[in-house]
């Protein structure tokens, strides 16, 4: 219990153990465990439907700099192919090269987000996420990324900002302000305070921030997660 507590309360492995007791590989593989009841809790949700409230979509990278051109944030990362893979991108100081990080594409509404790590942040690969995800007829806010321009084609009502001119647009008031905060409270989270991850577990650090998005008010998180486990191992 004490393991699935530090789990839920973010406490670092290496802070964990003296808490706890359980060996490094122990404690490893129960966080682990756990980070997949939370993938399956999230896997398990139906499609979201943007009616009263419309679901904000966005893409963004998972990156970071080196500090004093020394290290790697995301260690045993390789950059993606993207549409910008070949662009050289340097420091302040102008030497060196940033780091790039994985890219990651969002769906949120309230307190119901889903992050997918993907290759790349085009049509092919972001239409079929948004046909999954969304039931037709939704309401979806994006901005003017060319992937999102065969949305209406496909049933939904989407609305967009020019973030090159507002961040809310002034005659429809679209905007993805929600999804865009949530990308800095999901990097903070993964980038700094955990000092990064692989891309091998990116994808399952994203479904624990979206299920903790989820029960962020819950009256007892371990209660509600144990029942969670109960659910997806029954």
């Amino acid at each position: 219990m004490l393991c699935t507590s530090s789990f839920l309360c973010e406490t670092p492995i290496k802070y964990a153990e003296t808490i706890t007791g359980p060996s490094h590989s122990t404690l490893v593989d129960w966080y682990n465990m756990c980070r997949e009841v939370c993938t399956k809790v999230i896997e398990k949700k139906g499609q979201m439907l943007g009616t009263a409230e419309p679901i904000q979509t966005d893409e963004a990278r998972f990156a970071g700099k080196r500090k004093y051109n020394c290290g790697r944030l995301l260690q045993g990362n390789r950059a993606p192919k993207s549409e910008d893979s070949d662009a050289l991108l340097e420091n302040n100081r102008n030497h060196g090269r940033r780091i790039d990080g994985p890219w990651v594409f969002g769906l949120k509404q309230g307190l119901d987000c889903r992050y997918f790590f993907v290759n790349r942040s085009d049509k092919e690969t972001l239409v079929p996420i948004i046909t999954r995800e969304c039931a037709q007829g939704s309401v979806i806010h994006s901005d003017e990324w060319p992937a999102y321009s065969t949305s209406k084609s496909l049933g939904f009502i989407h609305s967009t900002v020019n973030h090159q001119e507002s961040y809310v647009n002034p005659a429809s008031g679209t905007n993805t302000q929600g999804i865009e905060h949530s990308w800095l409270d999901a990097k903070i989270k993964i980038l700094r305070k955990m000092r990064g991850t692989t891309e091998l577990l990116l994808q399952s650090h994203l479904n624990k921030y979206c299920y903790r998005v989820m029960r962020k008010h819950s009256p007892n998180l371990l209660i509600d997660f144990l029942n969670d486990v109960k659910s997806v191992y029954r």
